[in-house]
């Protein structure tokens, strides 16, 4: 309450505190026009191209008066012994020396006094300086023309080093932008994608619990077909939220394997058991090809959650009556071969480039009667790369696709916590 007595009696200052208007700082209108005109790799470009001028033009400048001092020392100091009865430099032959009056004052036209000029007289390039009524003089002809030559080729060679830099730049630049654009990109993807997904299951619930409230009356019961599609879509968004929360951690490298000695036939023969009743309410065949005993260093969960994803998404796909079948066996050297193949319609090749592309589906009409929603197969990929693997998929012949999976058997012990 003092406060707001003090406030309104004016005890404390108060006023607005406008935001600081920027406008001032844009450029010219032409300038700002141009700017706005230019895409973003257009303006990089420009700005690159500035700046190596500005550097090059700066080191040309100091090169050229380094040569040009290297040039001019023996003159320089030749025109300074001239007038310079101290005995330093007793070395040096002084320039010749003449009095600097009449006709020479007005051809020469030179009105400073005790300052060396360079300057063109009848064709030839002279040092000149006048002291006391006297003026020194020294031909230096053949040294401009030297620093000339040299001072044009010493542009040319940096012109030239300034273009090869450039686009050794803008390839640098373009190469290395390159998976940041791609990946930006797939951001963008990712997010549509994201919010494709949750809009649909977000409509089914929201209708669902519209219909409710019409009758606000009713049992459980009553509303039982309301609730049930409900529930499904909260489990279906439960799975997604789950899915992306996975991708999330993956991409910001959260260690999320626990590597140990595990056997990969036993937990390929558990996740056979789990989908056999599946196969037979598709009418499919379920085949686990495993020897005895298939060691393997690696996260059992993880592998288990590989396994489920692909024989589940192999069932889904494969149709009424196809066979999948889930083999293991060991490679070559210290590797283990994980095979996963259906013998359903197969995908094309071009589907194959993205079958592994967060929220991709092949049949994107069965997406909601299936339950899936893209992920799965990104997560596989995932799962094997922490493992120090690699996935590919080929077709299964005569028509089908099939998963081709190969581990190390062993993790260094540098990599176990991926």
């Amino acid at each position: 309450m003092a406060k707001t007595d003090q406030l309104s009696t004016g005890h404390f200052k108060t006023g607005t505190y406008p935001a600081a208007n920027f406008e001032k700082l844009r450029l010219p209108k032409p300038l700002q026009n141009l700017r706005e005109s230019l895409t973003q790799r257009e303006k990089m470009t420009l700005l690159m191209v500035l700046g190596f001028t500005l550097v090059f033009s700066v080191i040309s400048l100091f090169a050229i008066h380094q040569i040009e001092k290297i040039m001019y020392e023996t003159p320089e100091k030749r025109i300074a012994r001239a007038f310079d009865n101290s005995g330093k430099d007793e070395d040096v032959l002084p320039a010749p020396v003449m009095d600097y009056s009449g006709g020479l004052r007005t051809t020469l036209k030179i009105k400073q006094e005790d300052q060396l000029i360079l300057k063109q007289f009848k064709n030839d390039w002279w040092f000149f300086e006048v002291h006391a009524g006297k003026i020194a003089f020294l031909k230096v002809s053949d040294e401009h023309e030297t620093l000339e030559k040299v001072t044009h080729r010493l542009l040319g060679l940096f012109a030239l080093s300034e273009l090869a830099l450039l686009l050794m730049a803008m390839a640098l630049t373009s190469a290395n932008m390159r998976p940041i654009m791609r990946s930006w990109k797939q951001q963008r993807t990712f997010v549509a994608d994201a919010a494709h997904e949750f809009k649909t299951p977000m409509t089914v619930i929201q209708n669902d619990l519209e219909r409710m409230l019409e009758h606000p009356h009713d049992t459980v019961m009553d509303q039982v077909e309301n609730v049930a599609g409900a529930l499904t879509e909260v489990r279906h968004l439960n799975n997604l939220i789950g899915d992306m929360l996975t991708l999330a951690q993956s991409d910001a490298a959260v260690p999320m394997f626990a590597f140990a000695e595990m056997d990969l036939a036993q937990i390929a023969r558990e996740v056979g058991d789990i989908f056999k009743y599946t196969a037979k309410e598709h009418g499919q065949k379920l085949i686990i090809e495993m020897p005895e005993s298939l060691m393997l260093y690696g996260d059992a969960q993880r592998i288990r959650q590989l396994l489920v994803i692909l024989v589940d998404n192999a069932q889904k796909y494969a149709g009424v009556g196809a066979m999948v079948t889930v083999a293991g066996y060991s490679g070559k050297g210290n590797t283990i071969r994980l095979v996963v193949s259906d013998t359903g319609k197969g995908v094309t090749d071009e589907q194959k480039k993205q079958l592994f592309d967060r929220f991709y589906r092949v049949d994107k009409a069965r997406s909601r009667s299936t339950g899936g929603h893209g992920l799965g197969l990104s997560i596989a990929k995932w799962v094997v790369q922490g493992h120090h693997g690699s996935i590919s998929v080929v077709d299964t012949q005569p028509h089908g696709v099939t998963f081709q999976i190969t581990l190390p058997r062993t993790q260094k012990q540098s990599k176990t916590n991926f």
